[in-house]
């Protein structure tokens, strides 16, 4: 089910990310935080859900006490400086069904017709221009 999503990259991140902050708590790994709140220190060992929000860096070596926001950036920049990753965005694209907001269907134009039966208008007599209602 999940070999189309993603790069095939693991991550994994328990203190900032609640599915793996659940995984690790069950099966007892460690966390490590990497991001604090910006007016207090988070203690890995009393947390009891994961912090996803901004803060500052920590545990991060060169990157310590960095916005976590410029941190993102900084640390594509280092590790494409060092041929170590390179920056890219993934988007999370659906198709769309071809209605896009219409949930009925396409506005194809079909013909009743008495002897076809129900039949698409033919090709050439498109666009049909609807009359004028006043």
């Amino acid at each position: 089910a999940l070999m189309g999503y993603g790069t095939g990259a693991v991550m994994s991140v328990p203190a900032h990310d609640q599915r793996d902050f659940d995984f690790a708590k069950k099966y007892g790994l460690d966390i490590i935080v990497v991001v604090n709140k910006r007016d207090e220190n988070i203690d890995a060992a009393t947390m009891t859900q994961a912090y996803a929000d901004e803060g500052v860096m920590v545990n991060s070596g060169q990157f310590d006490g960095m916005d976590s926001q410029k941190a993102r950036d900084e640390i594509a920049a280092y590790l494409e400086k060092n041929n170590m990753g390179k920056k890219t965005v993934n988007f999370r694209l659906r198709d769309w069904g071809i209605s896009r907001q219409r949930y009925w269907g396409a506005p194809i134009p079909m013909i009743h017709c008495n002897t076809c039966g129900i039949v698409p208008v033919p090709e050439k007599d498109l666009p049909i221009l609807l009359p004028e209602i006043a």
